[in-house]
């Protein structure tokens, strides 16, 4: 979910049997996130291609322990009831036997940072370093997951698994998330003199791990009320396309 969740990085799944008979006493719920991190890792090659546009890795600030092979960990904020403190609100429905996984809205936000140096001779940004924070993980109108990072987005998010779901212990984890450089990302740089844009490009890559709550139980529609179940469906098999497209 950088899920995100990482950082968003979340998954759906890219099979949705639909065939089934629609009577069958299935049950989807209703979860909330209260826990979790962001694991994350910059690609060398990539790195080597913003060091030549003026931007070199400076270091950065871990809140929890990555995991083994990356090198950032980034905690997951828990729900807050204050309006004054960010926290993360986000909500999914997941029903194990179908294995639809449905995003419901709200964000996913972590603490951490990430630094990078400028070279002011190559480009003109407003300071020596830029320090990425306030990461978030969001999904637009289409499904598309994306990181941000103080109103920017900074990540576009691709996977082409799902999310690996244990409902005894309320967890579940995503493996194999590609971090690519947004369109809005190589529009800043472009803008401050970088010679070549880097929309598509992949930076890094990340490891989701959460920790959910059960918000509420809904039984499955019957054979007359199929609308909620297609449609669902049609934006799960849609996203699996998406996140099963060749990447840069």
């Amino acid at each position: 979910m950088l899920n995100y969740n990482p950082l968003i990085i979340l998954g759906l799944t890219t099979t949705v049997l639909v065939s089934a008979p629609l009577a069958v006493h299935a049950e989807s719920r209703i979860y909330r996130e209260i826990g979790g991190k962001e694991s994350i890792r910059f690609d060398p090659n990539a790195l080597t291609v913003l060091e030549s546009l003026g931007l070199s890795l400076g270091g950065g600030e871990s809140t929890t322990e990555p995991d083994p092979g990356f090198t950032y960990g980034l905690a997951l904020l828990p729900p807050s009831s204050d309006p004054n403190v960010l926290g993360t609100d986000f909500q999914f429905r997941y029903d194990p036997e179908t294995k639809v996984y449905i995003p419901l809205g709200e964000i996913e936000r972590f603490s951490g940072r990430v630094v990078f140096n400028v070279d002011t001779s190559k480009l003109d940004l407003p300071s020596q370093s830029v320090d990425f924070n306030g990461f978030a993980i969001d999904f637009d109108s289409g499904f598309n997951f994306y990181v941000e990072s103080n109103g920017l987005r900074l990540f576009d998010v691709e996977s082409s698994g799902s999310p690996t779901f244990d409902l005894n212990t309320n967890t579940w984890t995503l493996q194999n998330i590609d971090l690519i450089a947004s369109q809005e990302f190589s529009d800043l740089l472009v803008a401050a003199g970088a010679s070549t844009p880097i929309a598509g490009l992949k930076l890094g890559e990340a490891q989701g791990e959460r920790a959910f709550i059960d918000v509420v139980a809904t039984q499955v529609p019957e054979p007359g009320s199929t609308l909620a179940i297609l449609t669902a469906a049609s934006a799960a098999l849609a996203i699996g396309k998406r996140r099963n497209r060749s990447t840069l």
